[in-house]
């Protein structure tokens, strides 16, 4: 495998201040966690080594659309996401853990990633 900047990218998906941030919705179910493994650092380094190294830098949240609301199945985690109002929000760049922003080359919304795979991965089937 050849990595190079023209094949090569770093994406972070789903960097939520609901699951990083003292002050989300979920800190007392994986604050422990955070902490204990540096996560939130961590990937900070990630994204500053890529960028030293000139590797573009995509950050790409998620949250839930109002629709999602209506989905008839989940476990209990997903109900659970649900039931606290987790990633409910009105865009998903004020759902992503603000510090990363500036690290990224772009912060990218789900389709524009699958819509970027797309045009290097085909399809299968």
């Amino acid at each position: 495998m050849d990595i190079t900047r023209d094949n090569t990218a770093v994406l972070v998906t789903d960097p939520q201040n609901d699951f990083l941030g003292e002050q989300g919705v979920t800190w007392g179910l994986v604050g422990d966690s955070v902490r204990e493994n540096q996560t939130v650092e961590h990937i900070e380094q990630l994204l500053k080594a890529a960028k030293g190294h000139r590797f573009e830098v995509f950050v790409s949240p998620h949250y839930f659309y109002p629709t999602d609301h209506g989905w008839k199945f989940g476990g209990t985690v997903e109900n659970m996401m649900h039931e606290i109002h987790m990633f409910d929000r009105g865009d998903a760049l004020s759902a992503a853990m603000t510090n990363f922003g500036y690290l990224a080359s772009a912060v990218l919304s789900t389709d524009e990633v699958v819509a970027a795979m797309d045009q290097v991965v085909p399809a299968v089937g």
